[in-house]
This record gives C-alpha cells, structure tokens and sequence, in this order.
C-alpha cells in the first residue's frame, strides 16, 4: 500500500474542509506567553522531534484560541442577510469566514499532532475532540453560503468573478457555479450534512477489523505471534517462504468468515454513495466523487483501459520476480518479500542527505525550502510508545509551517518514506507562498504527484551510484514493486470499486459472497491466475475485505494517477531538469488555484490520455531489462 494510509487525499493539510480561506486575524493575538507543552523541552532536528510551540507558545494560548474561535463562528450568521447585496458584502463575508477557517484549522493541527505523540494521552485525545467538533460546528454555521450563492441571478454573479475585491475567491465562486446544478436547497443540504456521519460506515467497519475480529496466534521463529493486520504486514515479507504460506493460510480465512457482515457494510457505504450521487443529479456516483475536485470522468476510464492494455508487462513482473525468489511457481504469499536483501541501516542524517541530493534537478529555491524544513525541528521521526503509527504530513497551519509525523526504523523504506513525506511539506510551503489561503489546499490529483515525483528521483538516484550489482538489483527491486503496489495494485483497487458502484446503480444489492466474486474476478485477471502465471488461493479474495479505502468514495484511483504523472515528470527532470523544472514546480506553486487536472496538463501531462501510462510502463520495462541484464551476468 502507498504511504500515509490514512486518508492523505482528503487530509493532506490534515481536516481540511470543502472552502479554503484568507486571513483577517488569528495567529498573535491568540498566543499567550506561558510555558510550553510540546513534544520535549528542548526539541531538535538533530534528534528527530517536533516543536509544537511554533503553532501555539502554550496549552493556556491554546485553550484562549478555542474559545476566541467559538465566539466567532457563532458570529457566522450574521452574514446571511447581506451576504449577496453588493460584491463588496460577499467578500467581507467570505474574507471573515476564511479568516475563521485558517484559525480553525491551526487549532486542530495543534491538537492533532500533540494527540499522536502518545494517543494514550487521554488529556490530548480529547482536545482532539473538541478541536474536531470546533471546525464541525464552523461547518454547520456556513450552511447557507452556497444555496444562498446559487440562488442569486447567475449572470450577476458571473459579471461578480471580476470585481477586485472577490479576486481572492474566484476560484471557490467558480466552483459553486460549477456546481450549481448538484446543489439541492439549504434545507435539504443540511439534513444531508446532519445524516453524513450516519450514513458513513468507514466506523463501525474500522472497529469490526481493529477490535472485534479473533486474531489468530501462530508460532513463528520460536515466538507468538497475533496475526493482525500489523502481525500480517509484518510477517508476509519474511524471507522463509514457508512462513509466508502460513500466514496467509491463517490469515486470510479470518476474513472470509467475516465476509456476510463487512459485505453488509461495503454494500450499505456503496448505496449511500448511488443515492447521494443520485440525489444531486449526476449520472453516477464516480461522476460524482470526480466532480468534487473537478476531474473529467475520462481519467478514470483511461487508466483502466491504459492498465488493462498493459497487463502483460504486470505479469512479466511476476515471472521475473519468480526468477529472482527461485521458486517452481509462483504463488500471491510470494508477493511481498524484497527481490533482493540489502545488509544497510540508514540513519536520519542519511534520509536528510540523500533526499536533498536526489531532488538537486528541482532547483536552488527547492533545495532551500527542503534544507531548512530538514534542518528544524518539524519532523516526528521516530516510533516511540503510543506514537500513532504510519507517517503523514500536516500542513493546515497555513502562516506556520508543514510538519511531519513517521516512524524512522533504519530501513530504506523509511527513507523513502522521508522524501515521500517532505515531497508533501515542499509541496505545502511552495503553495503557502505563492497563493493566497483561499487557493493554497490541494487535492491529492496533485499532492501525490509531488511525494511521489521525490520517491521516484531518490530511488534512480540510489540505482545510478550502487556499488555492486547486489545493490543495483535491491534497488531496482523497490522501483518496480512501487510500480506494481501503487499503479497496478491501485487500478485494480480502482475497477473493483467502479464495479460495485455500477452494480448497485443497477439495482444489485452487493452481499459479501458477491463481492468476494466481483473482486476475485479481477484479481484473476489482473495476476494471470488462468494463464498460469500466479497461484491464488480462493480463501483470498475476501481481500476486499480487508481494505479500508474502498469506504472513501472513489479515492484510491488518484494514487495510480499520480505515480504515472510522478513517472514522466521525474524522467523528465532527470534528462532536461532546465526545461521541465519550471513547468513542475508551477503544478506546485499554484496549489488549489486551478483543477490539479488542468495544472496537469498544462504541464505537459494529460491523464486522460495514454501518454503518461505508457511512459510508466516504458519505464517498468527498462527497469526489468537492467535487472535481466544483472542476472544473466550472475
């Protein structure tokens, strides 16, 4: 699975909600001089912990915020009688609500980073909480901006985009036009808004995987292992492919006995979406989920016709990883272990280096940006007890600066995941100074584009200056399962969830014996189960059933997206960095500005065409010749 798991397309500035604002206050009067309660007293890059007193000096600063907060977004309201007499009334409004919003959203980045230092921490959970149920009540008390909008004369707020004082706005006014016809009235949006936690069951599916479930135990090199999904994930790339075989023996039968209720879930989820999509009048619940940031549907359809058309350089992948793991056949508990071991430890000041050195073709102001973030102390970097796991970026403190959360364990995966993450920050603080906060936030169509542009620069880089060929193949190995995990296991993720959504657009009610035939269908294809080429046990294509994305409404699909456009853009730099720097750190630069569609390709990359796609397989290819060459020389 990609980095940042949880949901970085819709949190990737961390909550950040459906308007993005410019100031008017916030920030220094809200901070009191007391004394800190940050991560540690004396926090240091050199030692991999954060600073939180950069957002707020002190807990008392920050409780003085919240209640500053509260007092205005019960204010709100006062806006709705005037807001659409005169261009100059919209933008006091919206200048006042955005203000808000940024202030908010500070808030919240301060709780949230200080909760997952240690989520035992019952104190800092529950000023997550309040912080959280903050920006829902923001989100409750500018119900009326948009149905009041779209009932204005259209032509009169059209000839409104122009006026000077709104210039900071057009972008979200533009959308609202856009989005006219899909917006029912503000009594129905709000009983729509009120019954969105209830008809959301990404919950009750997350408690039934994480708590309820009967893990099993199993005795693995001499100790006891719970097979859970950390125990799985864990134990899946073992280097004996006999422990291998028993995990997912163990494993994956767990989740088929569960398939009847996470069906009845999966299938509740997918009808929310139809007739939320439904409701709002568009031709389906993909169109729908696509329109939100403003994406033509033919970018989806493209990757899958992209993707199915090349299949076959999928399964010379597998064969080639068969080779590789020497083994008579090839079988999906096979999938997980390096190609090739690596006997190195890397340390932070390594990730810090060689990240700076791999995204040189970016330039002197990305390099400047990328040093001072890795020399201050804005990186949580390693696990501690009751840190919350994974790695993320938050960079919803717009006037402060990106942080970053992850668990550095000395592997080269973790100094990927560094330049994946800082690729984030990068990303945030090109934005931050180039927009304003009302065009700053970006969706993921780009924010994964950035990440992984800085994954795909490090790792030719490590290929290029391997000392061994041992090396170079270790290397080539983690380029090319990145290929296969984040393009082709996320397509296939993408067509199963269009699937199901067609389905029950049909009529299907989707049990889970269906789903599990639906997604081992495409399994089968995808990993050439009828030609021979893997062997996949039945008991696993209940691994729906263990995905979490598959609850957040057509999302997945932008990670495919992304590695293909990361794919041409990092080759690009590579071969004429003075010709595509430019190009590139404008899709960065101009943030939520414009569609991350349309920043793409006037960049030069049209995902709704093939170009992109086939060039990731070109790329995949030359990979696999390198490491055929490698081979044969052995």
């Amino acid at each position: 699975m990609p980095v940042s798991p949880i949901r970085k397309a819709v949190r990737n500035r961390h909550l950040h909600t459906s308007l993005a604002l410019a100031i008017l206050w916030a920030g220094a009067s809200l901070a009191l001089p007391t004394t800190a309660i940050a991560q540690t007293d004396a926090p240091s890059a050199e030692h991999g912990r954060w600073r939180l007193t950069d957002l707020y000096p002190s807990l008392p600063a920050w409780q003085q915020a919240r209640e500053t907060l509260e007092t205005h977004i019960d204010g709100l309201d006062d806006y709705r009688a005037t807001l659409t007499d005169s261009p100059t009334a919209l933008a006091n409004a919206l200048d006042t609500i955005r203000a808000i919003e940024k202030a908010t959203q500070r808030l919240d980045t301060y709780a949230s980073l200080q909760a997952d230092e240690d989520l035992r921490n019952a104190e800092a959970q529950a000023r997550r909480a309040r912080a959280e149920r903050l920006e829902a009540n923001f989100e409750s008390a500018i119900g009326y901006l948009r149905p009041a909008l779209i009932a204005m004369d259209r032509d009169t707020l059209m000839a409104w985009l122009d006026d000077p004082a709104l210039r900071e706005h057009r972008r979200f006014l533009e959308n609202v036009i856009r989005e006219a016809p899909h917006t029912l009235s503000a009594q129905t949006e709000s009983a729509l808004a009120a019954l969105a936690p209830v008809m959301s069951h990404e919950t009750p599916y997350a408690l039934l995987a994480n708590s309820d479930i009967d893990w099993p135990v199993l005795t693995l090199n001499n100790q006891e292992v719970t097979l859970d999904a950390a125990g799985y994930s864990r134990w899946r790339e073992s280097s004996d492919r006999n422990i291998r075989r028993r995990v997912f023996e163990a494993y994956w039968p767990v989740w088929q006995r569960y398939t009847a209720s996470l069906g009845s879930l999966l299938n509740a989820q997918v009808q929310a979406h139809v007739t939320n999509a439904d409701l709002h009048h568009y031709d389906s619940a993909m169109a729908a989920a696509l329109s939100r940031d403003d994406i033509p549907t033919a970018v989806y359809h493209q990757l899958l016709e992209s993707t199915h058309e090349h299949l076959d350089t999928l399964h010379r992948y597998l064969a080639l990883r068969q080779r590789l793991l020497n083994v008579d056949s090839l079988h999906d508990y096979d999938l997980y272990p390096p190609l090739v071991t690596l006997d190195r430890e890397f340390s932070l000041d390594d990730a810090r280096r060689l990240t700076r050195e791999a995204t040189r073709p970016l330039g002197e102001h990305y390099a400047d940006l990328l040093d001072e973030a890795t020399r201050s102390p804005w990186t949580s970097a390693y696990p501690s007890r009751g840190k919350r796991s994974g790695a993320y970026m938050n960079g919803s403190a717009y006037d402060v600066h990106p942080y970053v959360l992850m668990n550095f364990n000395g592997r080269y995966s973790d100094v990927s995941t560094y330049a994946h993450e800082w690729g984030h920050g990068i990303h945030s603080r090109l934005a931050n100074e180039s927009q304003p906060f009302s065009t700053a936030d970006y969706p993921i169509f780009t924010a994964e584009v950035a990440s992984t542009t800085n994954e795909q620069l490090l790792v030719d880089r490590m290929i290029e200056q391997s000392a061994s060929s041992e090396e170079k193949l270790f290397y080539i190995g983690q380029a090319l399962e990145a290929l296969r995990g984040t393009f082709f296991r996320q397509a296939q993720f993408a067509e199963f969830e269009l699937t199901i959504h067609e389905a029950a657009e049909q009529g299907e009610q989707l049990s889970g014996a269906r789903l599990t035939e639906l997604y081992g269908r495409i399994l089968r294809q995808y990993y050439g189960v009828d030609e021979g080429i893997m062997e996949i046990d039945e008991h696993n294509y209940a691994e729906w059933a263990y995905v979490p994305h598959f609850y957040y409404d057509f999302y997945v699909y932008q990670y495919a997206t992304s590695i293909a456009a990361a794919s041409l853009f990092a080759e690009r730099l590579e071969r004429d960095p003075a010709r595509w720097r430019g190009p590139y750190l404008n899709v960065l630069a101009q943030g939520g500005a414009k569609s991350g569609y349309t920043l793409l390709s006037a960049a030069g990359v049209d995902l709704a065409t093939s170009a992109p796609y086939d060039a990731l397989i070109a790329r995949m290819n030359a990979l696999m010749d390198q490491a055929e060459d490698l081979l044969d020389e052995r």
